[in-house]
């Protein structure tokens, strides 16, 4: 007999309905593992001191009130989650069915996108003269703006007299 065997058996052979050759299995398993004979004795003690235990009284609407919430928690609708996952549109379970659907329109959305490739529109030049785009030159005699012109070499004009200090303290060569 094994621990398993044994932790099965406790019970009828406590209460005494074992048969003579499983109770002979038992004892000699009892006297060879000391952990099944712990459990054992532990079992036995319990049972000797159920009687002595306290009784729990419970109120005379306890029975009622028990069967009630049992009745409220069976007639309870189900979530609106669990409906939906429940629900079987055309025999198809909803999970597989939207992968189904997505996975179509994907293949649908693909065979537009080859069949029909992105074709550069066709332009003569010889024939749309007129339509050319200009190409804007600048002109000479614009003045000059700050992207323009290089200032770095120039001196502020705004205040002449006050020389360009860097953060060092140091003077600019």
């Amino acid at each position: 007999m094994n621990c398993y065997d044994f932790e099965l058996n406790m019970s009828a052979y406590i209460e005494g309905e074992l048969k003579q050759t499983a109770r002979d299995d038992f004892s000699q398993h009892k006297d060879t593992c000391k952990n099944c004979e712990e459990k054992l004795v532990d079992i036995s003690k319990l049972m000797e001191n159920l009687p002595n235990l306290m009784r729990v009284t419970t109120s005379s609407q306890f029975d009622q009130k028990l069967h009630e919430k049992i009745r409220e928690i069976d007639n309870r609708r189900p979530s609106v989650w669990k409906r939906l996952l429940e629900m079987k549109p055309l025999g198809f379970e909803p999970v597989p069915a939207l992968g189904f659907a997505l996975a179509m329109v994907m293949i649908v959305s693909a065979s537009y996108l080859i069949l029909n490739p992105d074709v550069a529109p066709i332009v003569d030049v010889v024939k749309d003269k007129q339509h050319l785009p200009t190409i804007m030159m600048p002109e000479h005699n614009l003045p000059q703006t700050m992207a323009d012109s290089d200032t770095s070499g120039k001196s502020d004009t705004k205040y002449p007299d006050i020389p360009i200090q860097t953060v060092s303290g140091k003077k600019p060569r």
